[in-house]
């Protein structure tokens, strides 16, 4: 039996019930815009880090857990770099930054508002690394797919830039997990597959063959053929989490919005991951530690914007994540 993941799993367990839980949400949705938010902002497990950050910036203060949790989960981790998966998402969105300020020839200071820390590696030190042509040091295809992007945003084809970029996500965190060889990332990665997949069929459907690149991904556990239309696209999807997609699917239908669908696929990710952290001896607890303190500030993201821009409690309520919220 595999013991090494006891103390982090049991570790961030505890830490994961510090986090938003209901009543913090009940007293975030009645709070007035302005002062009587950002008091009761200060009574949630966000209280310290939007008294670390300029101007109480809440956004700012959102990204500081956010990094935190990924600092803290490698390195208490047995081996801190299996999570990378986690973190990949973030270096390729930064890549997909500084791409596509090239033609303006922005400067890192110009475009880190719109960056995020919580990748493998900090933005500025990205940053250097794409100054420099030698992102290859970092990983081996990086340089490769980025000077492809930039060919694209030279030639105005934005929409390319975004599916090289994806494409190069995938592959590397499908090099990562095999690199470690832990079962439940692998899960994890399949599951991320799979869900995008679905969303590519639905697109590729409604709006045609190139709506969205690539237009399938290898190492899921759905084969291309399986989401050939929508009723095949929807028994999938019954099939990995029964009942579970219906609302966000006719949403979808009638709309063409993917915002239901993209929080349902959020909730199956924490519900999948949940149910593997029962089993204390594998990876998945530290992977459900990151996804709840996500959520959580999905969550306060959601409730402060909406509270600022007139929204009433109940559309604010319809669009929050519960997949896991503490009582």
């Amino acid at each position: 039996m595999n013991t090494s993941y006891v103390y982090s799993a049991t570790r961030l367990n505890t830490l994961g019930t510090e986090l938003l839980s209901q009543t913090a949400i009940d007293r975030l949705l009645t709070a007035a815009p302005g002062a009587e938010l950002s008091e009761a902002l200060k009574e949630t497990y966000l209280a310290p880090y939007v008294l670390q950050v300029q101007n109480e910036d809440v956004a700012e203060a959102i990204e500081a857990t956010l990094v935190e949790a990924k600092k803290l989960i490698h390195r208490i981790a047995p081996v801190g770099d299996v999570f990378r998966v986690l973190w990949v998402q973030y270096d390729i969105h930064n890549l997909r930054v500084f791409a596509k300020a090239t033609k303006a020839t922005k400067s890192f200071d110009e475009v880190s508002a719109y960056t995020s820390n919580r990748g493998i590696y900090t933005a500025e030190y990205l940053f250097s690394h794409v100054e420099a042509g030698t992102l290859n040091r970092l990983q081996i295809d990086w340089q490769v797919a980025y000077d492809a992007a930039l060919r694209h945003v030279e030639a105005g084809e934005l929409d390319r830039v975004d599916g090289v970029f994806d494409e190069l996500l995938f592959v590397t965190i499908k090099r990562t997990a095999q690199k470690h060889g832990d079962k439940f990332i692998a899960k994890y990665v399949s599951a991320v597959i799979d869900t995008y997949n679905v969303k590519a069929a639905l697109r590729r459907l409604r709006l045609g063959s190139s709506a969205m690149q690539p237009e399938f991904v290898t190492g899921g556990t759905f084969a291309a053929s399986e989401l050939a239309n929508a009723d095949s696209v929807a028994a999938a999807l019954e099939n990995i989490f029964p009942s579970f997609f219906t609302s966000a699917l006719e949403s979808y239908s009638e709309t063409g919005n993917t915002s239901e669908l993209d929080a349902q696929i959020d909730d199956y990710l924490v519900s999948m991951t949940r149910s593997a952290a029962t089993d204390m001896f594998t990876s998945a607890s530290l992977v459900l530690y990151y996804l709840r303190a996500r959520q959580a500030a999905t969550n306060i993201r959601t409730i402060v914007v909406g509270r600022n821009s007139g929204m009433t409690t109940e559309s604010i309520r319809a669009n929050l994540r519960t997949a896991y919220v503490n009582s």
